[in-house]
């Protein structure tokens, strides 16, 4: 419950809860949905510079100690933003800060203290634990509609900022791992070699881990993934309110991305304990990419089944993400690998929706934004599909 609610709550959250934000600070301070959707950008190139640091201080002091000094620092930038924003460069340098003292309850904190419990049903663990971000894309957006229309976006900052402050409370009752041993002492089998052929043997030294291709198969797949899911999450709700959908409505449809993800992560996670995980979870971004073109097609009749589509591919983009690394990556060094990868997939899924609204701005359209993100997700989708086969752990 820790980790679903961290993972739900922490840092990623900014994500879910910026696309209903758009319209109501375009109203009070004129700004552009591209000036808007920076705070994308350098929220996650904050969080991208400080996550191998993080990465390290997880791997050496554990989860506890690093959610006991990152819970609190993101709150209490949450509340700044509520509180202090009066001009584009201040709600831009605060998202910048959110991401680099927020960098201790991105998904990375989480994922460590799954792959630190659980081996055998790692997949249905860290599935059950992204569902907390699915949760908050199911919850946040609706919640945040109806503060904003009865309190203004400053109310939303300031209830995002309660909200946040919950794993404060929660890892004092988490039955947490110790940090495991350094990453220079031998590899650790985990896995029997004849499950698979052409089985990966996992490096115990990071540089080694960086020299491989699987690395930077998995940085380079998970940066295009990212670019293409993130792209419209933010955008979702102002491209039906421009399409004649209430603004309540349309967070509410919005949320539909979280009912997929909601629904898929849990469902994934078990499916990767059973099936080699990259051919479960190619087909999801397959249909995530169809479901961008539907939307370019149908436009907001499609909305609902966009969203879905959508929900199930991300569903599956974070579930892949942690598990490859988990099975690529030795397990001592696993928070400081993972965040390489982390903090290429939040550049790209911070870049995907300023360059949409970019975009946006200069075309009066969302076409160019969706056929680019079903692209890369044909293109990333290929590039997983490369990778040389890791040693399954059987049941």
């Amino acid at each position: 419950m820790f980790s679903t609610i961290g993972a739900g709550v922490g840092f990623s959250s900014l994500g879910y809860i910026l696309g209903t934000l758009v319209v109501p600070l375009q109203d009070e301070f004129g700004w552009g949905r591209g000036q808007i959707n920076l705070a994308s950008l350098v929220s996650s190139l904050g969080l991208a510079f400080a996550l191998p640091f993080v990465g390290k201080l997880l791997d050496r002091f554990g989860v506890k100690r690093v959610t006991l000094v990152s819970v609190p620092l993101l709150v209490m930038t949450l509340a700044m933003l509520g509180l202090f924003t009066s001009s584009l460069a201040v709600f831009l340098t605060l998202y910048a800060v959110a991401g680099l003292l927020g960098a201790g309850t991105s998904a990375v904190t989480y994922s460590k203290a799954i792959v630190e419990k659980f081996d055998t049903r790692r997949g249905i663990a860290l599935g059950i634990m992204a569902a907390g971000l699915g949760s908050a894309g199911l919850l946040l957006p609706p919640l945040m509609g109806i503060v904003i229309a009865d309190s203004g976006w400053r109310g939303a900052y300031l209830v995002m900022a309660a909200l946040a402050a919950l794993p404060f409370v929660l890892v004092f009752f988490a039955r947490l791992n110790s940090p495991s041993a350094p990453a220079a002492q031998p590899l650790e089998p985990l896995e029997s070699p004849e499950s698979l052929d052409a089985a990966v043997t996992k490096p115990a030294h990071i540089r080694h881990a960086m020299q491989r291709r699987e690395f930077w198969i998995l940085c380079a797949a998970f940066f295009l993934l990212g670019w293409a899911l993130l792209t419209m999450v933010p955008h979702f709700v102002p491209l039906l309110i421009d399409s004649g959908v209430a603004p309540v409505q349309a967070a509410l449809l919005s949320s539909l991305i979280g009912v997929g993800t909601v629904i898929a992560r849990p469902v994934i996670g078990w499916l990767f304990d059973r099936f080699y995980a990259t051919h479960v979870a190619v087909p999801m971004f397959i249909a995530a990419a169809i479901g961008c073109l539907l939307l370019l097609w149908g436009g907001p009749a499609l909305a609902p089944v966009t969203a879905l589509l959508i929900g199930i591919g991300f569903g599956a983009e974070i579930d892949l993400m942690s598990y490859l690394s988990s099975r690529y990556f030795n397990r001592r060094a696993f928070a400081s690998l993972y965040s390489f990868v982390y903090s290429v997939f939040m550049i790209g899924s911070a870049l995907g929706p300023v360059v949409a609204g970019f975009l946006f701005d200069a075309q009066g359209s969302y076409s160019s934004p969706l056929v680019i993100a079903a692209s890369m997700m044909a293109i990333a989708a290929v590039l997983l599909l490369t990778l040389p086969k890791f040693t399954k752990v059987e049941l």
